[in-house]
Order: C-alpha cells, then structure tokens, then sequence
C-alpha cells in the first residue's frame, strides 16, 4: 500500500491529501452549520444565512488575494526566487493593514443600517462582521502563500484546526444563548487563532531584512513587478465577486423578496448545495497552483486541468446520486428538518451547484493561464442572473431554475474558452 502511494505522482498526492484534510474541515463546518440549523429557530437560522452570504459576497474580492499570491508565489518558487517572495508579502501586508482599519470603520458604524434592512435582531452581529471584514483583508495573504508554495500539510492542518475550534467555539457561545452572535462570534475566533497559525507557517518567508547582505526588503522591491500583479488582481477580483454573486446573491434575494418562513425552506435547501461547492474544492486549491508553475516555465497545463475536472465531476456526481436517492434523509441529517419544498429545491441545487462548481474549476484555470477572454460573459451572465431573480421569483422553484439555467450555460461558455486557446 506505502509502495502504491509512492507510485503516485506529486500532483495526485497533493490532491488526496488536500481533499482527505479539507473534507474533513468541511465535515467540521458541515457540523458547524448543523448545529446551527439545529439550535437556532428557521427564522434565526435564515438571518444566519443572509449575513454569512453578505460576508461571502463582500469579502469575496478582497479572496484574490491569496489567489495573486498564490500564482506569483508559486511562479517564483517553480524559478527557484525565494527572496521575491518576501518582497511579495511585506508590501501588501504593510498596504493591507491600512485598508483593513478603514474596512473596520466603515462596517462598524453601518452595522445598524444593514442588520435593520436584513432583519437581524442584535446590531452586535454587524459589529462581529466588521471585524471579519477587516481580518479578511490579511488573511489570504498568508493563506495565498501557503497555498502557492504547496505547503500542503500546513494548508491541511490550518483549515482542520479552524474547522474543530469554528465547531466549538459555536456550540460555547450558543448553548450560553448567543444565538446569531454567537455563531458569527466562533467563526470570527477560529478564523483568528488560524490566521496566528499561519503566520508560524511562514515565518522563513516573512522578514524585514535579506537573511544575507541585511539589505531592508522595501529598497528590493523592484525586483517583483507589481504593477503586473496589481493588474491582474483586478480581473481576479471581478471573476471572484462574480463567482460569489452567482452562489449566494439568491439567499439574500430571496430573503429579501420571501416571507420568513419561505426563505427558511430555501436556507435549508441551500445546505445540500454547499455541499457540492465544498466537495471538490481541494482539486482547485492543488490544481491553480500546480498550473501557474507549468505556465511560467511554458509547460502543457491541460492534462492537469482534465483531470481536475474529471475528479470534480466524479464527487459531484456521486453526492447528486446520494441525495436524489434519499433526499429526506440527507436533509433531515444536514439540518434536523424536512419539507416537501427543501426537498424540490435541493434537486434543483444537485445540478446547479454541479455545474458552478466545474464552471469554478474552469475559471482558475483560466485565471492561472492569464486567459481573461472569459471575464465579459462572466460578468453578464451574473448580472443577467441577477437582474432575472428579481424579475422571476414568483416561486422559490422559479428562483432556482435561474440558477440551474445559468450554471449550464456559463459551464459550456468557458469550456469553449478551454478548448479553443488564445494564441
């Protein structure tokens, strides 16, 4: 068996051991979410929701920056430039930090506006929020890093340990009747403590000074071309917000537009589509990447972008069969609840979230390449999805059927980017 796993090359080692850690940080978060579905009321559990996908969606953006670093770093790993690496990380911590106390503020003070509009019934929550948001703008630096210069096991072991403190800290703060606060509260600590954690990670590539000459990083800086970076971090953050727009702009819609008995049926329903957003997720993590090495040193990237695919396909399948089989037990497990309309909306999010999930794939891999061809219709048809939900939501099933609509669409739209290259 040892021998076997040997056999294996790099790439699919990676995968096995991303996808074995971060099912199990996803098992973590599935019970983290459980929980709460389990002990706050649909309506609580609803307002839960809104605000986690208000989170998802603004912060979204400030998420390509552990892509960017992910791809340069990588990139200066595969050409053995270790040194830019630190010049990478000292410039935008030293700029991130400042936008990070802005972000506080500026959530901070419009925290009772946006818990008002949501019907959220604690301004505490958009208080926890803030300082997510500014945590967020510092995080994915180090994640990026990590992720980039296929750290793995500290990639693994970080998302883990966030997962099981996430878990706990939730099930303190709830049982002492925190409720809404209380879920936002565990997810603000764990991501804290991870983020303290990551820092130990990096800390051969986080430094002031050259470990040779002494020579301050900031008189170096040159040597990275930030100008390219900060160019590209724009159609990064547009693919993005867009991608989170199109996974989570319904939930707020649908809180928006629903009865509060209607768009918990919806919530519930949204947690079998999490699922097939959380299953493949390691394939991307490992294949970005692995993608932007074999791009910079001109290498074929497409044997690694199929088989992507094909493992990412596979897990969605597999999870559409278990849940179309026995949808009433997958749902009264993931949530503690059943009814006939979760029900429907969960087949319908099977296939949906299928197909955003391999659209994501095709995005990164787009992203990884620097083919932007893609970035127009992207932003289209979320604008279209959009734009469609709050001309059609008579139903919550009218909702939904514009997301599997959508979903097969822009999949075929950016395989067809995929296939036919830019030369």
């Amino acid at each position: 068996m040892i021998k076997q796993i040997k056999n294996i090359d790099t790439f699919d080692r990676n995968i096995i051991l991303v996808f074995i850690g971060t099912s199990f940080a996803n098992l973590l978060n599935l019970l983290y979410q459980l929980l709460i579905a389990h002990r706050l009321s649909s309506d609580n559990f609803a307002a839960f929701n809104s605000l986690l996908s208000i989170f998802m969606l603004i912060s979204s953006p400030l998420g390509t920056f552990q892509a960017a670093i992910a791809k340069y770093s990588a990139e200066f790993s595969a050409q053995n430039q270790t040194k830019k690496i630190k010049i990478l990380l000292f410039q935008f911590l030293k700029n991130n930090f400042l936008f990070a106390i802005a972000t506080f503020f500026i959530f901070y003070f419009s925290s009772s506006y946006l818990t008002d509009k949501l019907k959220v019934y604690s301004v505490s929550s958009g208080h926890i929020l803030a300082v997510l948001f500014a945590l967020w703008w510092i995080t994915p630096l180090f994640l990026g890093a990590i992720q980039g210069l296929e750290l793995f096991k500290w990639f693994v072991s970080i998302t883990v340990i966030v997962g099981l403190l996430k878990l706990f800290f939730a099930h303190l703060f709830i049982i002492r009747g925190l409720d809404v606060n209380g879920a936002l509260g565990a997810l603000l600590l764990s991501a804290l403590i991870g983020f303290i954690i990551s820092l130990f990670a990096l800390r051969n590539f986080i430094d002031f000074k050259t470990p040779q000459d002494g020579i301050s990083i900031t008189s170096e800086k040159n040597e990275v071309n930030f100008k390219e970076i900060i160019f590209f971090m724009f159609p990064l953050a547009i693919s993005v917000f867009c991608f989170m727009g199109l996974v989570n702009f319904d939930m707020i819609l649908v809180r928006y537009f629903f009865i509060p008995q209607d768009s918990g049926s919806y919530s519930l329903a949204q947690m079998v589509g999490k699922i097939f957003l959380f299953l493949p997720a390691s394939i991307s993590i490992v294949m970005f990447p692995r993608t932007s090495g074999l791009n910079a040193k001109n290498q074929d990237t497409s044997l690694t972008l199929k088989r992507s695919l094909f493992y990412a396909a596979g897990l969605c399948i597999l999870a559409a069969l278990i849940y179309n089989s026995f949808p009433s037990f997958v749902l009264k497990v993931l949530t503690g609840k059943v009814n006939a309309d979760s029900i429907i909306l969960g087949r319908l999010f099977s296939v949906s979230m299928t197909f955003f999930t391999l659209l994501y794939i095709l995005i990164a891999y787009l992203l990884s390449i620097k083919d932007l061809r893609f970035i127009r219709h992207l932003i289209l048809f979320t604008c279209l999805q959009f734009f469609s939900i709050i001309l059609f939501h008579k139903s919550l099933l009218q909702v939904q059927l514009v997301l599997c609509v959508n979903s097969v669409l822009l999949f075929f739209i950016h395989l067809n980017f995929v296939c036919f290259k830019k030369y």
